[in-house]
């Protein structure tokens, strides 16, 4: 609680390891400088700051929702939440750089969010007023792994730089992972510079082929190329993104019990006023059939002009638990296409590692686990991904998948394999790993190792 102020807020304070530093120090005035001086809706505010000879502590407002790195830690975003938190923190970032100032940390933990949805952007720790920069030969300033490569490769921060983080944040929000997974540092710098980013479509499918390109765009690695401002980049995304028609006839759903209807695929809730989209709209008639006969549990009715006629979707399997050396986790469910070979009637639950991607997949009706292994590796085998079978720890074998030539397993690497039921008589899962750095093979030895014998061959029957 701020006494003077009579009200609960936060309290930043800096460890006498970091206040010791002196360079910290000039970062430390500089943030409070940068965060006093910029009054925006979407920008942090800060009521109080101080230092002492062994200490230093910002107050900030309070932001009771946790950090966008916490949402996107339980799950994939909503596309409509994904953009109205992007659009805030855009319209954030242009305003620091129309007053001269650079973020140089844009990234999930530095956006703060409240109950409401409302963003803030926070942390100018790192700023630097533009057109007053004093570079450093070898330093570096910001997040491996949202790093634009002209300042990996010592040039001058720019307000592209920050474009170039903000467009790897809208990537990871708008597909649930990354640009470029976490690994070892030097690793994902040598990515930023030299690799070309992955095609968001290669990760989730039914994104639009405007916003695929448009992330492409805010990911170039010519600063020239990037979009103009952060808002260019979000408008650009919006109207790549598909809007519902106008009022039609719909596909009526049972309420289930939560309070005014049950959620349904792609975020669909079933309402007495009709099929509503996330956006708000009446999906057309045509629309709601597909999803619905793709997805939807139990039963529904369909009306045409010669009345209801009764059609029975196929019951999806229930979302898996993913297991890892220290047990069963209960994961979220994955974006579509996130584990090549698999199909919408099959169910897919993520979870982020340390250092990599895990997805269980429960097989949808005619399916086994066996079938959907196989079409996991000829689907890795179709982008050109040498797969081979391995031995594991324990006497479990998996698949293993990684560009021809990758020794040094810069690229995404996955270990692919059967696991049984997490009960008596449950069908078998199948179990992904995605990373680099050989990280997909060493979880799934560390699995095999601590439970012998239950990783099955992925090829068996």
């Amino acid at each position: 609680m701020h006494v003077s102020l009579g009200r609960e807020a936060a309290i930043k304070v800096f460890h006498p390891h970091v206040w010791d530093d002196p360079a910290f120090r000039v970062r430390f005035r500089r943030e409070c400088e940068a965060l006093m001086a910029l009054e925006h809706p979407n920008v942090i505010p800060v009521l109080d700051a101080g230092e002492s000879d062994d200490a230093g502590w910002i107050v900030m407002h309070l932001a009771r929702g946790g950090t966008l790195a916490d949402r996107l830690a339980r799950g994939p975003l909503h596309d409509d939440e994904a953009l109205a938190i992007l659009r805030q923190v855009a319209s954030a970032l242009d305003a620091a750089h129309a007053e001269g100032r650079l973020h140089r940390d844009v990234k999930p933990e530095n956006v703060l969010l409240e109950p409401d949805g409302h963003a803030w952007l926070a942390d100018f720790g790192v700023a630097r007023a533009v057109g007053n920069t004093t570079t450093v030969p070898g330093q570096m300033i910001g997040t491996a792994a949202y790093m634009a490569p002209e300042v990996i490769s010592g040039g001058r921060p720019r307000p592209p730089a920050d474009l170039y983080a903000f467009a790897c944040m809208a990537f990871e929000c708008l597909t649930g992972r990354r640009p470029f997974p976490d690994g070892e540092v030097g690793t994902v710098l040598f990515a930023h510079l030299e690799r070309t980013p992955p095609r968001a479509r290669s990760i989730r499918p039914d994104l639009p082929r405007r916003a695929e390109r448009a992330l492409q765009a805010g990911l170039s690695k010519d600063p020239r190329e990037r979009p103009r401002s952060a808002i260019a980049l979000v408008d650009a995304l919006e109207a790549a993104m598909p809007r519902p028609d106008a009022t039609m006839p719909y596909a009526s759903l049972p309420l289930g019990p939560e309070r005014g209807g049950s959620a349904g695929p792609s975020g669909m809730r079933a309402r007495g006023g009709g099929l509503r989209t996330r956006r708000g709209g009446l999906a057309s008639l045509a629309v709601a059939s597909v999803l619905l006969v793709g997805g939807a549990v139990g039963g529904f009715a369909l009306m045409n002009g010669s009345g209801p006629e009764a059609t029975t979707a196929p019951a999806r399997p229930p979302l898996p638990t993913i297991p890892t050396a220290d047990g069963e986790v209960t994961g979220s469910e994955a974006p579509r296409g996130a584990v090549p070979g698999t199909t919408a009637a099959d169910r897919v639950a993520a979870t982020s590692l340390d250092d990599a991607s895990a997805f269980a997949v429960n097989p949808g009706t005619g399916r086994t686990a066996a079938g959907v292994a196989a079409a996991t590796i000829a689907a890795l085998e179709a982008r050109g991904l040498d797969v081979v079978e391995v031995g594991l720890e324990g006497d479990g074998r998996a698949a293993i998948a990684r560009a021809q030539g990758d020794f040094l397993q810069l690229g995404d690497t996955w270990a692919i394999a059967q696991v049984p039921g997490a009960r008596a008589g449950a069908a078998d899962r199948v179990l992904v790993f995605r990373g680099t750095n050989g990280a997909p093979a060493r979880y799934a030895d560390a699995l095999s190792a601590t439970r012998p014998a239950t990783l099955l061959a992925p090829r068996g029957g």
